[in-house]
């Protein structure tokens, strides 16, 4: 079965991140890249990953693409703070 990453882009989502985290908690690898964060954003990913890479903000593309490139599988979803996996579609991933 092939492994699934998780990449999140982050600035300031200390009010949504641990929401997104825990919908994905389920998944091969999570990948957050965070803009530089001025709350707990940061503390509260590596809550949940040791994979937290704090960069600049090169534009969305960018960090978007740089969030991939860490990712250490060819299966990517790509999730924002402020989104959720519900539990049909985790299991539907899981199922593929």
């Amino acid at each position: 079965m092939p492994k699934l990453s998780v990449t999140i882009i982050t600035r300031d989502e200390a009010a949504n991140l641990a929401a997104a985290l825990d919908s994905v908690a389920w998944a091969d690898e999570i990948v957050v890249v965070d803009s530089e964060s001025t709350d707990a954003t940061v503390e509260i990913a590596r809550r949940y990953t040791s994979k937290v890479l704090v960069r600049s903000w090169p534009g969305y593309v960018a960090q978007k693409n740089r969030a991939a490139e860490e990712a250490s599988h060819d299966w990517i979803l790509s999730l924002d703070a402020d989104e959720r996996v519900s539990p049909a579609l985790a299991a539907e991933i899981q199922a593929l």
